[in-house]
């Protein structure tokens, strides 16, 4: 069963990265961009972040930025960031997303000060198989609602449909939420389109993006567990 809780306790806080290291691991990566919403969808806050650390890739094909973006858009320290994330967030929140444990790490928040809990969509939505399918075909599938091709990601909308498929599943029965997840898998929707690591050969600018694949891993670091 997906964990329920009291819906106005709900939100979700997406963060994309910026490239600090050449492999695959999170600490190779640095916030460049944040967001929240609350359980409605409705923006909390949105900001562009200023790594301490040498960028080493924009990852321009999934942030959009380019050098000299973030000074021209106002970007502010991590620690600001964070300071405005806690101003707005309740330290009884729940976090959902699609594989939160980064968003939480990149952002600086600590669980059990910073806020309460997270759920992991993608465990809500993984099938009998073991299949784990990105937030993008959740979206496209389950709430029709698609992102346009090969845009950057963005933050906004990847929090804002993350609470829509948290309350999707979190109102289903449990029939109605195993039929969901055959759907992401059935005939009319499989295979998922091809993610932006695909498209770019699992590398860009020299920076692994192949967190969960040995056979497209060019930094030898371990592979974490989908």
């Amino acid at each position: 069963r997906v964990p329920i809780h009291n819906p106005q306790r709900i939100f979700s806080l997406d963060v994309e990265c910026v490239a600090v290291g050449y492999t695959h691991e999170r600490s190779s990566r640095a916030a460049c961009e944040m967001a929240l919403v609350d359980t409605g969808g409705r923006q909390l806050m949105h900001c562009f972040v200023k790594p301490s650390q040498h960028i080493v890739s924009y990852l321009t094909p999934y942030t959009g930025i380019q050098h000299g973006d973030l000074e021209r858009l106002g970007a502010v320290t991590l620690m600001e960031a964070r300071r405005r994330l806690r101003a707005v967030l309740p330290k009884d929140a729940i976090l959902v997303g699609q594989c939160p444990a980064g968003d939480v790490e990149w952002s600086g928040l600590k669980m059990g000060e910073d806020f309460e809990d997270t759920v992991d969509l993608a465990e809500v939505y993984r099938g009998r198989d073991g299949t784990v399918c990105s937030l993008q075909h959740e979206a496209r599938v389950l709430l029709n609602d698609e992102y346009p091709s090969r845009r950057p990601h963005d933050p906004r909308w990847d929090a804002k449909v993350s609470v829509q498929l948290y309350h999707k599943a979190a109102r289903a029965s449990q029939e109605e939420l195993e039929e969901m997840r055959a759907r992401l898998t059935s005939l009319a929707h499989w295979p998922p389109r091809p993610s932006t690591a695909s498209r770019y050969g699992y590398e860009i600018d020299g920076v692994c993006l192949s967190m969960y694949s040995a056979r497209h891993c060019t930094c030898g670091r371990r592979i974490e567990v989908n």
